[in-house]
């Protein structure tokens, strides 16, 4: 799939935008403060429910994690994101809890991405599967 230019010079590969390196004061800053970040890549949020691709609803919200070694359940939730909602990923895990989804599908591989200014965990299942294939390869691996 052909790449397309947008601003502020980020790339366009199908539903992966992958944005240059962030140059301000919290650039270095890493999953617990300490490890620089090398690039971060923009990630659409996908939910496999056709009926809960367009309304903003409760019901229809999917769960960022505070931690993505915990149950993925409402006591580890931090905060609700919905279908084709921009998350800015920052880098990825592949042994956290595992997580399957309404499909029957189902990964342990978790992104970590800053929302609403906190670095929050998105489960690798929330996004498309051609997206976290490429999530996994461009960005770095979390520190521990």
């Amino acid at each position: 799939m052909a790449a397309t230019a947008v601003a502020a010079g980020a790339l366009v590969t199908g539903l992966l935008l992958l944005l240059p390196p962030r140059d301000g004061p919290d650039a270095a800053q890493g999953a617990k403060g300490g490890t620089s970040e090398s690039s971060s890549a923009g990630v659409l949020v996908h939910n496999v429910e056709k009926p809960c691709q367009e309304p903003r609803t409760h019901e229809c919200a999917l769960s960022l994690a505070y931690n993505p070694y915990r149950p993925y359940v409402t006591s580890n939730s931090a905060d609700r994101v919905w279908h084709h909602d921009l998350l800015q990923a920052r880098c990825t895990i592949a042994n956290g809890v595992t997580v399957t989804d309404e499909n029957h599908r189902h990964t342990s591989i978790w992104i970590q991405v800053t929302h609403n200014g906190r670095h929050l965990w998105l489960p690798g299942i929330r996004v498309h599967p051609d997206n976290l294939t490429q999530l996994t390869t461009i960005l770095p691996t979390c520190p521990p």
